[in-house]
């Protein structure tokens, strides 16, 4: 680690004045943790200003750069997004900490730069073309069909094998080797026959001979893809683990290297992300670097598991952080409860803009088939309480209403019950589609041709992919080597394809997609022309109507991820959507997961917490499943939360419940 730092009392006023609004100032709960550079964790709870502190930290060493010994800073979290936002609020003021032999970047992005393409240039003398999923994935989804050294019998079953296996299939390491596992760090897979259309009574499995030949062939199929230079994201992590279990030196090279690491929204990172950075950083506790790891065990809900429990183990050191600046001290009060791992939340007394009245949660109480009359209920109670002066008046104000699951099954509650209009992918961005006609949809309230031209010239590189269309390099093409292609060798041609692209956007702006996916389609014979190409191996992939699901549905009033009520946009989402967002009022509404223990909605599975208990140390791992997702969802708001809940499930808890804490109404 760096020769020994003091941080002054100069240093902290320095990065107050940076990061906080005048007059304001760290408490000392934020000055102990900005003081300590040592190894340890940092437990924050919702709203506590976890990423400000570390930023104030993180300013502060960078007066102090560079350190005696010539280490660097490491500064990982999990998302560009992240990343970016680091940049923004103290980018101007550090003139060091952006610079080499500092390293500020996404798990991901280290993962790729220090450990797998080092590796992966060192076993095959050339640089991975791409890492990335959706590439990877078309590769992975056209298999040959036969691979040499393999009978005709053998291709055939393992094209079958390929086909009817719907898990993913990558390289872990188990018991000190190699082995093909569901998922990364998964468990080994059985190459056993899938039973497809075969009666049960019919099936007959592989024999061991065949389920061994299956397996190799696989292995020999994405070795072949591996050694062209296309991995998809997990095979960066399984080369970083064959890096540092064939050269051990390299965890004393990094250790060196970066002799501060900061790991900031822990929680989100999954078991073989975590356990990179553990064996690299931590190294038993034998490691030379200082390791900070910054975060909140209760907001863990990667894909709805409760995972941070199971692998993140304390440091000897925890401080925390226990006072809130969003949750007011009834929405706290309530919050605490649903922490798996127990902690204390020290809420606002007022609303976080410092004027807001306190308003305690709300549960709207619903009847059967009365889902739909939730989320009017709900901006009828943000209405009344803006009108009366408890929140807000502010266009910036967001309103979300939130689920669990949002599939719909027949007779079973999930997200889509309350909102039929409501598409998943309409919520998010996506790079590849399955068919062109999804690359076209566009949110009509957006007026940005950015995203649109993005999503045109995604599907165009899609295309030359699947013409097996490259460079002179022979690497795929990127956008950026795309227009470069054009500019140096189809200069005639650029012009006219410049206008083509932007009218095609203008048309999607304008709502007229229909027009610009047909003129898109008529002039692609001439766009593969400049390639020397033509539509053949895309042909599916261009004519396809796009998944129904795709294309966002239009409700009354907006999109149908966007309720308009009483004048107010309500953006509905799941809450895996959610998370790291703070919303002016939350609405909760229950959702139908699994059968299991204590029930199939929240509200039976934590009915003990919300009459004001807490999580006991030997819940069920469904229990703690369903409180982190609560944990998520109620830890959004400063001012109004709202849980909906059918009345059946509401009777059953009703007689418990704190009237001074749970306002009822019904929709």
């Amino acid at each position: 680690m760096p020769a020994e730092i003091k941080v002054t009392e100069a240093d902290i006023a320095f990065a107050e004045s940076v990061l906080l609004a005048p007059g304001e100032s760290f408490d000392e709960e934020r000055r102990q943790f900005i003081r300590n550079l040592d190894t340890l964790d940092l437990q924050a709870v919702p709203g506590s200003g976890k990423t400000t502190v570390l930023l104030a930290k993180l300013l502060i060493l960078d007066r102090h750069m560079p350190f005696a010994d010539g280490s660097g800073i490491l500064v990982i979290s999990h998302t560009n997004a992240a990343m970016d936002e680091i940049r923004k609020r103290i980018g101007q003021h550090c003139t060091k900490i952006f610079r080499y032999s500092n390293f500020v970047g996404t798990i991901q992005s280290f993962v790729d730069e220090f450990l797998a393409v080092p590796f992966f240039v060192s076993q095959y003398k050339q640089a991975p073309v791409r890492i990335d999923d959706d590439i990877y994935n078309q590769k992975f989804s056209h298999p040959p069909p036969a691979l040499a050294k393999f009978g005709g019998q053998e291709n055939k079953n393992a094209l079958y094998f390929l086909r009817l296996n719907r898990k993913e299939i990558r390289w872990s390491f188990a018991n000190g080797s190699a082995s093909l596992t569901n998922g990364i760090r998964g468990k080994k897979i059985d190459f056993k026959r899938p039973l497809g259309r075969t009666a049960k009574k019919n099936y007959q499995d592989w024999s061991a001979a065949e389920k061994e030949r299956v397996q190799s062939w696989v292995s020999t199929f994405k070795t072949r893809i591996l050694k062209a230079g296309y991995l998809c994201f997990d095979d960066a992590y399984f080369l970083a683990d064959a890096f540092v279990r064939k050269h051990a030196a390299v965890k004393l090279l990094l250790q060196k290297w970066f002799g501060m690491v900061f790991v900031d929204e822990m929680q989100h990172m999954r078991p073989h992300q975590y356990g990179i950075l553990e064996d690299v950083f931590f190294d038993g506790g034998a490691s030379r670097a200082v390791y900070q790891r910054i975060g909140d065990k209760n907001q863990s809900i990667y894909d709805g598991r409760a995972e941070a429990d199971q692998f993140w183990t304390d440091r000897a050191v925890v401080l925390r952080l226990n006072g809130s600046h969003r949750l007011s001290q009834a929405v706290a009060a309530v919050v605490s409860r649903f922490a798996v791992s127990p902690l204390r939340i020290d809420g606002k007394a007022k609303g976080a803009d410092g004027n807001g009245i306190p308003i305690e949660p709300h549960m709207i109480v619903f009847a059967a088939d009365k889902e739909e009359s939730v989320i009017p209920k709900f901006a009828a109670l943000v209405k009344s309480f803006i009108d009366a002066g408890s929140m807000p008046a502010d266009p910036c104000n967001k309103y979300k209403a939130v689920g669990w699951v949002a599939k719909l099954e027949d007779g079973k509650l999930r997200l889509c019950n309350y909102v039929p209009t409501y598409s998943r992918t309409g919520s998010k961005t996506k790079a590849d589609h399955a068919a062109l006609e999804s690359y076209f949809d566009h949110d009509d309230r957006n007026r940005n041709v950015s995203p649109v031209e993005r999503n045109v010239c995604n599907a165009l590189l899609r295309i030359l992919r699947e013409e097996q269309v490259s460079d002179a390099t022979g690497v795929p093409f990127s956008r950026r080597r795309l227009f470069r292609f054009l500019k140096e060798v189809k200069p005639d041609y650029l012009p006219l394809f410049q206008a083509k692209l932007y009218g095609w956007c203008m048309d999607v702006v304008r709502g007229q997609k229909a027009a610009a996916l047909a003129e898109f389609r008529a002039h692609l014979p001439e766009f593969l022309l400049q390639f020397d190409s033509a539509v053949k191996h895309s042909a599916a992939f261009v004519s396809a109507p796009a998944v129904a699901a795709a294309a966002p549905q239009t409700a009354p009033g907006g999109p149908g991820n966007v309720l308009q009520c009483d004048g107010f946009a309500i953006d509905v989402s799941t809450v895996h959507g959610v998370k790291g967002e703070t919303h002016t009022a939350t609405l909760y509404m229950e959702t139908y997961y699994e059968r299991g223990q204590g029930g199939n909605f929240e509200s039976e599975r934590l009915a003990v917490q919300l009459k004001g208990g807490t999580i006991e140390a030997t819940a069920h791992d469904l229990v703690k499943q369903s409180a982190k997702m609560v944990y998520v969802g109620f830890s959004r708001p400063p001012h109004l939360l709202c849980l909906a809940v059918h009345e059946a499930r509401f009777e059953k808890i009703e007689a418990d419940l704190d009237r001074n804490e749970w306002e009822i109404i019904r929709a």
